[in-house]
């Protein structure tokens, strides 16, 4: 029998972490006291949440724990919600890389579909990532208000995917989302089954 249900979703980029001016990836920084404050005041007033999901890095996770445990809501782990891996770039200053690798760099940011000169993840990888992500937090969480703490790129890569922008888009670096940036995605799920996305930045206080 099919019905109809409306899922929204708050996405919250993880406040400062510790190795700023990195570029993270899958380098586990711990997020400092000033970036849990940034988290905190982001999602001030956010008390109807019923799910937290997380990626499993610390600067996500530390807060995502403390926020659940505060509403004593329950909380998942998603490794598919980790930042993009950036292979030997990953966890290194973007200053020490700009002058090692000035010219890879500069070509990588102009058009990242084109090549991996990192070996770590491909954007076509880490894009089908997070629409794997997507879905399956809309198939097992339908009809709930979640809380979902996750990384930057992740974010970027979410739009692109909400907006349908094609592979092309030069979207990566025209996109700022700071640190505990907070949008907010309301899906709401006809009667055929099919999903009409509509993101909300800012969040309206209205919770």
């Amino acid at each position: 029998m099919n019905q109809t249900s409306t899922t929204r979703i708050d996405i919250l980029r993880h406040g400062l972490p510790e190795g700023d001016g990195c570029l993270r990836g899958h380098t586990d920084f711990p997020i400092t006291t000033e970036g849990l404050a940034q988290m905190h005041a982001a999602v001030e007033g956010l008390h109807d949440v019923e799910q937290v999901l997380s990626s499993p890095l610390q600067r996500c996770h530390d807060f995502a724990k403390l926020f659940a445990s505060n509403l004593s809501l329950p909380l998942e782990q998603c490794p598919d919600w980790k930042e993009m891996n950036f292979g030997r770039w990953d966890g290194q200053s973007r200053e020490s890389l700009w002058q090692t690798e000035r010219e890879l760099l500069s070509n990588y940011w102009k058009d990242p579909w084109q090549s991996t000169p990192h070996g770590g993840e491909t954007l076509q990888e880490f894009d089908r990532r997070v629409v794997r992500a997507w879905q399956a937090l809309l198939s097992r969480y339908q009809g709930k208000r979640i809380l979902l703490v996750t990384h930057g790129g992740v974010m970027k890569q979410l739009l692109r995917i909400l907006f349908d922008m094609p592979e092309s888009a030069s979207y990566l670096q025209r996109i700022d989302l700071p640190y505990a940036a907070h949008y907010r995605v309301t899906v709401y799920r006809d009667e055929n089954g099919e999903y009409w996305p509509q993101v909300q930045w800012p969040v309206q206080q209205q919770y």
